[in-house]
């Protein structure tokens, strides 16, 4: 009988000052880690021909990804840093190495030298995204340093359309 107390202490030790503050912490955690997976949403970038999707891409907790291509003339890659923002997507950076004719030199906020990069910081927000992929390969997006060639869905020179659809942590949870 003696291991029987010892296994369940009386009700009064159970919940004396130490087992209320012990169950109010607890529940305060459940209520806000229930509260926080309800507010944190998480999106997905859409590629899309014809508005039917061809690919759907998880995005990082922070929304970010950029889109890369090689410019036509001056065959230097560029790159457009974008991030998902209540549902749209925000243009916030452009970077590349070398300019030439048809590259940007002035931007919304500023624009730097920054090792070897001209960094242009922009403020522009898009629904969707239209687009062509580009003939010269290397044309996609880099999702937290994976490189999605646009040529895994369509080829080159097809008309492709980029948007964000936001949903909730929960449909990423392992099931």
């Amino acid at each position: 009988m003696k291991g029987f107390k010892a296994l369940f202490p009386p009700r009064s030790s159970l919940f004396g000052r130490m087992g209320w503050w012990f169950l109010c912490s607890l529940l305060f955690h459940f209520v806000t880690v229930s509260a926080q997976a309800e507010e944190n949403s998480v999106y997905s970038l859409y590629i899309s021909q014809n508005s039917q999707p061809l690919a759907v891409l998880a995005l990082p907790v922070t929304g970010e990804f950029i889109l890369t291509y090689v410019h036509s003339i001056h065959k230097r890659p560029v790159y457009e840093y974008y991030r998902a923002e209540q549902g749209k997507l925000h243009l916030y950076e452009l970077r590349y190495d070398t300019t030439s004719t048809g590259m940007p030199s002035d931007a919304e906020g500023s624009f730097r030298l920054e090792n070897g990069f001209f960094i242009l910081t922009l403020d522009r927000l898009f629904q969707t995204l239209p687009l062509f992929v580009s003939p010269i390969p290397g044309h996609g997006v880099i999702i937290e340093g994976r490189l999605y060639l646009f040529t895994e869905w369509v080829a080159a020179e097809s008309a492709l359309e980029l948007s964000v659809k936001e949903s909730s942590a929960a449909e990423f949870a392992p099931k």
